[in-house]
């Protein structure tokens, strides 16, 4: 069960910190990181993964203790490139298990009278499926390797972190959409837990890019910004 009064550590155990708020589970996923950590600590195992265990309780509390965070001043002590690494571990997760497990799922929802419904709704989702993986490529492609130029201090492109803010949108907001339409006039009468499954995964993935696009655009493109000016 969530607990916000918990504040994670180094220290504490692995087992303990996904005990406290179990929608960890889903940073583990993202960051490759294996199960069956038995009693190690946070940071034995983000050792063990190559990660910097700050910037794990950083990515953990944000999930689970934002309300009680400085999310600003606690990012500024930290390293940019483990976070270019989560996003990019981030957008794999979503192209390469969860879309295709959500499509998977739709598909097994409808009824034989709803099958007009059946291609709208997995029409809708395949053309949210390839904006999504343009908008994680073109990051993947072109982003990522301007802003790791800049952290080795080889960028010779003329390229501006600019450019990408200002084509940057929220790629979560027609999963919103979606949601509405499978509660609004999908029946579930074939598999209401199959549909209470895809609902719950939907909200799940909404927050999930909530986040994912908070760091973005809130952290990460004024981090690059002042690199880019000298600052850093």
């Amino acid at each position: 069960m969530s607990n916000i009064t918990v504040k994670y550590s180094k220290a504490m155990k692995m087992s303990d910190l996904i005990d406290a708020d179990y929608k960890l589970l889903l940073l583990l996923t993202r960051l490759k990181f294996s199960l069956g950590f038995g009693d190690k600590s946070v940071e034995a195992v983000c050792e063990q993964y190559n990660f910097d265990p700050r910037c794990f309780l950083f990515l953990a509390n944000i999930q689970s203790n934002k309300p009680i965070m400085d999310v600003q001043e606690e990012f500024d002590k930290l390293p940019l490139e483990p976070f270019l690494y989560y996003l990019k571990c981030s957008h794999e997760y979503f192209l390469e298990s969860r879309l295709p497990n959500i499509r998977r799922k739709l598909k097994l929802i409808f009824s034989e009278e709803e099958s007009s419904l059946e291609k709208l709704v997995l029409d809708f989702f395949d053309n949210y499926k390839k904006e999504v993986y343009e908008h994680m490529k073109y990051e993947d492609n072109t982003v990522f390797p301007y802003v790791q130029s800049l952290m080795n201090k080889s960028n010779e492109d003329k390229y501006s972190i600019n450019i990408f803010e200002e084509r940057h949108n929220n790629i979560e907001e027609k999963i919103a959409d979606l949601k509405r339409i499978l509660l609004k006039y999908v029946s579930g009468v074939k598999d209401q837990a199959l549909m209470t499954n895809i609902l719950l995964e939907l909200y799940m993935s909404e927050e999930e890019l909530e986040a994912h696009t908070f760091i973005e655009d809130s952290l990460v493109i004024p981090r690059v910004k002042n690199i880019e000016k000298g600052l850093l």
